[in-house]
């Protein structure tokens, strides 16, 4: 429940349509504000200059002016008063510029009122002595990095805006496939490190014997091969951002020394005891679970905290099937594909959204690709995509991976001349069944008991089927 705020402030709201206006100054004068508002960034900028408010909300698509080019006019008119943007329009580049502009906060309409409300509550909160925006200089979004326009994807943004130019850890969440180095490399480029290194790195392609000198360097005859002084990830990174993808599987040795880097600023290189300071920014990511790996001690809890200086998660494809049009269609721009808009109708966007997407986002860039060149240059079609690939289904679903082969199986049966259709079931029982019975049996180590409870069938029941199957020996 959102309670009333003690303080009252003047509020300006600027947006050109009336019932935002309304609705936000109903839920404001009921905290107890005067809230006056205006419809462009001209007559806002005059209410500014006379009435100094104490927080303005700005709207970005205007008539005129627009809210992001304004922005730095309604701070200067202010003395520096917080202000919060919001837009129908949003997307990493609007986000970030209205931070660099100096926003203080950024929503994204539709909005519910109970989180409108919770946003300017902290910005009153905000110094009104803040430091000016470095910079009034729009940022330049590069698209290849994070397409997405679903309500999920505009939080997405909306971290990465708020926490792009602190130094803060960040750990990044969500399965494999999302886009987690994405991300952060997009954190890295809107951050003021842009013009220092960004090292991406995943410890588990490395030699586990080899974590802590690719990370922190060695020196010349620290361990076998060690040949010369060889400077580490962090070293390198100097300046800059370094990620580490799939943190959760860095062995607990090298988690303690990473402890210390993040801590203390500091690190050895391997062989050495002089220490070396650090001036990096970490960004990890994981698709596991830290907080079960913390409590099958795999994880230490203190890193975890540590890494967590803000955390950041990304939805699974199958959440935001909104974002498949717009992705299929940037990654057929990026191929400059021939067909262009006309590549993908209604039909087939119904079935890319059905579908779903085991390996999210790079699966579906890898399924478009081999469409366009399987399709060269007319409108896609579902067949020009290839097999869904099989995973493991939350809901209970079957993967269509396995109804695309029982699919085929049965249309062979029927296919063929003298194909026993009357009993098609007893044949695919026939022909599935003993599978399924030895590979459960594998499992349990021969176990009936526990093999029957997991096929949900009596004992009884799979020793009849073992014999009908002739597969008493499978098992005692």
């Amino acid at each position: 429940m959102i309670h009333s705020s003690t303080h009252s402030s003047l509020v300006l709201v600027v947006d050109d349509e009336p019932s935002i206006c309304w609705a936000l100054e109903r839920m404001l004068t009921g905290e107890g504000h005067e809230v006056i508002t205006a419809s462009s960034a001209e007559e806002g900028l005059q209410l500014a200059k006379s009435r100094k408010p104490s927080l303005v909300i700005l709207d970005v698509r205007l008539p005129k002016e627009d809210g992001i080019t304004a922005l730095p006019k309604f701070l200067e008119a202010t003395d520096n008063a917080p202000v919060v943007i919001i837009t129908a329009f949003g997307d990493l580049e609007t986000a970030v510029a209205a931070v660099r502009n100096g926003a203080t906060d950024y929503l994204t309409k539709p909005f519910k009122l109970d989180d409108a409300l919770r946003t300017c509550r902290a910005a009153l909160k905000a110094s009104v002595n803040r430091s000016a925006p470095t910079t009034t200089e729009p940022m330049v979004l590069d698209q290849s990095v994070l397409v997405g326009e679903s309500p999920a994807m505009q939080q997405v943004f909306r971290q990465i805006a708020l926490v792009a130019d602190s130094d803060l850890s960040v750990l990044i969440t969500g399965e494999t496939g999302t886009g987690k180095e994405l991300v952060a490399a997009a954190m890295h480029r809107h951050s003021r490190r842009s013009s220092r290194p960004y090292i991406a790195i995943a410890p588990v392609a490395i030699n586990p014997e080899l974590i802590e000198s690719e990370l922190f360097g060695h020196v010349k005859g620290s361990f076998t091969g060690a040949v010369d002084d060889r400077a580490g990830l962090f070293e390198r990174a100097e300046g800059g951002t370094l990620f580490l993808d799939e943190i959760g599987d860095l062995p607990l040795g090298t988690q303690v020394k990473l402890l210390r880097v993040l801590e203390q600023g500091q690190y050895c290189r391997v062989g050495d005891v002089r220490p070396r300071t650090a001036d990096v920014r970490v960004v990890a990511a994981t698709h596991r679970d830290l907080h079960d790996a913390i409590r099958r001690n795999e994880f230490r809890e203190d890193l975890f905290h540590r890494l967590t200086g803000v955390q950041i998660h990304l939805p699974p494809l199958r959440d935001r099937t909104h974002d498949i049009e717009p992705l299929c269609r940037y990654f057929l721009k990026a191929m400059n594909y021939a067909a262009g808009d006309a590549a993908i109708d209604e039909r087939l966007l119904t079935s890319l959204q059905e579908r779903r997407w085991h390996g999210n986002v790079r699966e579906l860039k890898n399924a478009v690709g081999h469409a366009a060149v399987v399709a060269r240059g007319r409108p896609l079609v579902m067949e020009d995509f290839p097999l869904p690939k099989p995973g493991r289904e939350a809901d209970g679903e079957s993967s269509p991976a396995l109804e695309h082969v029982v699919a085929v199986w049965v249309e062979d049966v029927i296919a063929q001349e003298n194909g026993d259709l009357e009993n098609l079931h007893a044949q695919f029982l026939a022909a599935t069944e003993p599978t399924i019975l030895k590979i459960v049996l594998s499992h349990t180590g021969g176990n009936r008991a526990k093999a029957a409870e997991i096929l949900g069938i009596h004992r009884g029941t799979l020793r009849d089927r073992l014999r009908a199957y002739a597969m008493d020996d499978v098992s005692s």
